[in-house]
């Protein structure tokens, strides 16, 4: 697949300037970038803000990835015994009753139910008790089999055209498959809900937590679909040359380097950044306290969003060190 360019296939030591690490290997600035996230911002909504991918071309390739995954295979392997094993619980409901009562009466509901039959004594509202498979438990397999299933309408939008003839036939089958699965009648009422955190504790520490852990795995892998690499594959050369500058002014605060979501674009104290072509509020590439930072101009010139760029503001050259950086930023 590319969009623009395959992957997980960018060479992270080769794809243009490298952020030297004393202590480890060269890494991208853009895988650097992405490595800084926050955990707390969403990987698809920050991943358009670095990289000006539209978040509906990266909610396919997610889908897409996600359907090709060995976590998406070992769930789908293990559904026939998993659905002969779903956990249950016992809902209640609310049962009219005539000259019978089948459960513990429900005096509010009775008065109002006899006041409608016209003072008929006869009539009862019992609690009813049933076995239901709307559990958290299903909840989370419901989400997972959905994310998968997402696949078969990825493939027939533009993402699918760019993904390889040899694997197309898989990944829908694997779409299929859960698409298939999630019409099973026993999950076939269930709608996947937020997961609070009481209930991720339930499912983690509970008697079913060995058998929720493909579950899980899938939705992990669903929220965090790209390594640090991949978005360097993302990213054109424009795009990683930006990057590279906003890496460099970053480097040259003393705050903490953290990068989070926000209208848009990723903030880390006064520094912010939002891709030229990723919509949001606010001035489009690097900023500090509100006012634009440029780098070298022949180095995005070329690129199809480079007259979304500001004209004027602070010219940060390649020359400038940390030190330097920071003495003009502070002018």
């Amino acid at each position: 697949m590319t969009a623009p360019g395959p992957v997980g296939s960018a060479s992270v030591a080769s794809a243009g300037s490298v952020h030297v690490d004393p202590h480890g290997p060269a890494i991208h600035p853009t895988a650097v970038l992405w490595h800084r996230r926050s955990p707390r911002s969403p990987a698809i909504p920050s991943a358009a803000s670095l990289t000006g991918i539209d978040i509906a071309t990266l909610a396919d390739a997610n889908a897409i990835a996600l359907a090709a995954s060995e976590e998406a295979r070992v769930l789908l392997d293990s559904m026939e015994v998993r659905l002969r094993t779903l956990s249950t619980t016992v809902a209640t409901t609310a049962e009219r009753c005539i000259n019978s009562v089948r459960g513990p009466i429900m005096w509010s509901e009775t008065i109002t139910a006899r006041a409608n039959a016209l003072g008929n004594d006869d009539v009862f509202v019992c609690m009813g008790t049933t076995r239901s498979f709307d559990t958290v438990e299903n909840q989370l397999l419901v989400e997972a089999l959905e994310s998968i299933a997402a696949a078969g309408r990825a493939l027939r939008g533009p993402t699918g055209g760019r993904v390889a003839a040899k694997d197309v036939e898989r990944i829908a089958a694997a779409a299929e498959e859960a698409a298939r699965w999630r019409r099973e009648p026993r999950l076939a009422g269930i709608k996947a809900r937020r997961l609070t955190g009481r209930a991720a504790a339930k499912v983690r520490g509970g008697h079913r937590s060995g058998q929720m852990s493909a579950v899980l795995a899938v939705r992990r892998r669903s929220r965090e679909p790209f390594r640090p690499g991949d978005l360097v594959g993302l990213s054109d050369e424009w795009t990683r040359a930006l990057h590279a500058l906003v890496l460099r002014v970053m480097d040259a605060f003393e705050h903490p380097r953290v990068l989070t979501l926000s209208d848009g674009g990723l903030w880390s104290g006064d520094l912010s950044f939002r891709h030229p072509s990723a919509p949001g509020r606010g001035p489009a590439g690097l900023s500090v306290r509100g006012r634009p930072i440029l780098g070298s101009q022949s180095d995005v010139a070329a690129a199809p969003w480079a007259h979304l760029l500001p004209t004027t503001g602070i010219h940060i050259s390649a020359d400038l060190g940390p030190d330097e950086i920071s003495e003009r930023l502070a002018l």
